[in-house]
């Protein structure tokens, strides 16, 4: 951040001082003595701050005579809260799958977003038909209505739970998300064009994560090479619309377009959590199996599906969830075989391809995913 120092200064608001075309040349010249490997627009979005960025990105397509104090006045109420936002976004997914997973062949879903932004206060709510998140501001919630059930999340972050689908939450955070993509992913790059009234962010990023495996690649935005696009009003700053493709095969696929955006107030408050929900406490989470290698956890666990035997299970699974979810599907059924564990993408679950034998005579194949605890133990985290 110490290297920008000299571009930070070029652009702190000053009294009368014009944006110029010799102050274009500073802020030009400044940026061509770096030395650093990145290209010139990732250095700009890698180490300055959030609102140079952003008085950048106005800076270049405003005419002279403007002042710099009122480019960065209007970059920065640009990021600030834009208050009650409904929002449609259709995702390639499914609608009981959690808000990260995306599927090329899957149809698109319609996620309902409802979003109040007061200070530094964020609520929202996601509805995507079999499954709903929302935020208090402090604590997430999230839950499946058929099922009754849910858990409640007191120190988690919205990216967590909702992957790419945070950034939505308000225009500022894609700025913001994109900033802290760009410093930490070398693989991104970024183009910004001016139209007649829009102004138009494309980000080209590589799929994150390890693929010698390549089980996870195309299953969320971040772990697929993407395109990002995003369309904001040259004069309001306000989010228009976006959209985002995964390369796959060499051509573009959209999956995930942002069908309408109201700056407004909701008719009603959707900030309520279903009442007849029963919410699982995650801080009491199972201590899982120790002393045991993946392949000996997966096959402890499906094996304990024969008799469910509760003593394995809820050790590695929280106890409402798999009486909720899984009791009437895998009781009785039988381990037929199990895999060489693997890993993919970008996360730190560990793999376990089964054959399960049903008890209606149905063979289940699928990976178990695992993961560790902090204390060492494995954990069942989906894969059923």
């Amino acid at each position: 951040m110490d290297d920008y120092k000299e571009i930070q200064e070029l652009l702190k608001p000053r009294r009368d001082i014009k944006a110029s075309d010799a102050l274009r040349r500073k802020v030009r010249i400044a940026l061509h003595n770096e030395r650093r490997k990145r290209s010139v627009r990732n250095r700009i979005f890698s180490g300055i701050s959030l609102g140079a960025v952003a008085a950048i990105l106005v800076l270049v397509f405003i005419p002279s005579g403007i002042s710099a104090k009122e480019i960065l006045a209007q970059a920065m109420d640009a990021l600030a809260g834009a208050g009650n936002i409904e929002m449609l976004v259709d995702v390639r997914t499914r609608p009981i799958e959690n808000f990260r997973y995306i599927n090329l062949n899957d149809e698109f879903v319609t996620h309902h977003i409802d979003i109040a932004e007061n200070d530094s206060l964020l609520k929202w709510r996601i509805d995507k038909g079999e499954r709903i998140a929302l935020s208090t501001g402090k604590d997430i919630y999230t839950w499946i209505p058929s099922v009754k059930l849910g858990f409640h999340l007191s120190d988690t972050q919205n990216k967590d739970i909702l992957g790419y689908m945070a950034n939505l939450l308000s225009p500022r955070k894609i700025i913001e998300a994109e900033l802290q993509n760009c410093i930490n992913n070398k693989n991104t790059d970024y183009k910004i064009n001016k139209s007649d009234s829009d102004i138009i962010l494309t980000v080209h990023a590589a799929a994150q994560g390890n693929f010698d495996n390549p089980y996870l690649l195309n299953s969320s935005i971040t772990e697929s090479d993407n395109v990002r696009r995003y369309i904001i009003d040259a004069v309001s700053k306000k989010l228009k619309s976006a959209t985002v493709s995964v390369i796959s095969g060499g051509k573009e696929i959209e999956v995930l377009k942002v069908v309408s955006i109201n700056y407004g107030s909701y008719n009603d408050n959707p900030f309520t959590l279903d009442k007849d929900i029963k919410f699982v406490e995650t801080e009491n989470s199972p201590a899982g199996l120790k002393g045991l290698t993946a392949e000996e956890t997966a096959s402890a666990v499906l094996n304990a599906f024969a008799d469910w035997d509760e003593t394995i299970l809820d050790s590695v699974m929280i106890p409402e969830i798999s009486e909720a979810v899984y009791r009437e599907q895998y009781s009785g059924s039988k381990l037929i075989s199990i895999g060489q564990s693997f890993t993919s993408g970008s996360g730190n679950s560990v793999f376990v391809p089964y054959t399960l034998r049903l008890r209606s005579g149905t063979l289940r194949r699928h990976n178990v995913a695992l993961q560790k605890t902090d204390m060492g133990g494995w954990i069942v985290v989906g894969g059923l």
